[in-house]
């Protein structure tokens, strides 16, 4: 059965973006020899998740666009999807979204953020993996990961992982 995964940077003060939006700040640890990890996992990756915030984000900028993967957008409106680009907007259970994601592929599930869907999966109960990448910055504000948990979530440390560009990569499995 596929895996419901969060892959996701923030600033050690738990930001994923500033105030705009803007994440700029994580432009110093794009280093040619360095992905993080994003190659191999993208690769078990057959659809991706995403609040609506995210994906006007990704048609700002199109670099950040996931192709090659189905998407989904937790919207009830609908915006415009590049041609290359396969994206269905969803308004309805999380759950049911899961479980219907679970017939259509074995591939695991990439949700993408932003910081309420996240937590909206966290709350959910449907987060099997969570790889949370810490950058060594403290923004101050900005957009924060978990703004929404509505319970305490324990979790299991798999590795911590620490990068030449001191990032690192804290790998947790939520406990049921």
């Amino acid at each position: 059965m596929s895996k419901a995964i969060v892959y996701i940077a923030t600033s050690l003060d738990g930001y994923i973006a500033r105030k705009d939006d803007d994440v700029s700040w994580l432009d110093p640890y794009q280093i040619a020899d360095e992905d993080y990890g994003y190659s191999d996992f993208i690769k078990t990756v057959g659809t991706a998740i995403m609040g609506a915030r995210t994906y006007e984000q990704s048609l700002i900028h199109p670099d950040r666009m996931l192709k090659g993967l189905k998407n989904y957008i937790l919207s009830n409106r609908i915006m415009p999807v590049p041609p290359e680009v396969e994206a269905e907007f969803y308004n309805g259970t999380l759950s049911d979204l899961v479980e219907r994601i679970r017939t259509e592929s074995t591939k695991d599930i990439y949700i993408v953020g932003g910081g309420q869907v996240v937590s909206s999966f966290l709350n959910a109960g449907l987060v099997d993996e969570l790889l949370h990448f810490v950058a060594p910055i403290l923004l101050k504000e900005g957009i924060p990961l978990y703004p929404a948990l509505d319970k305490e979530i324990q979790l299991q440390l798999v590795e911590a992982i620490p990068y030449k560009t001191d990032i690192v990569k804290l790998h947790y499995i939520p406990l049921k």
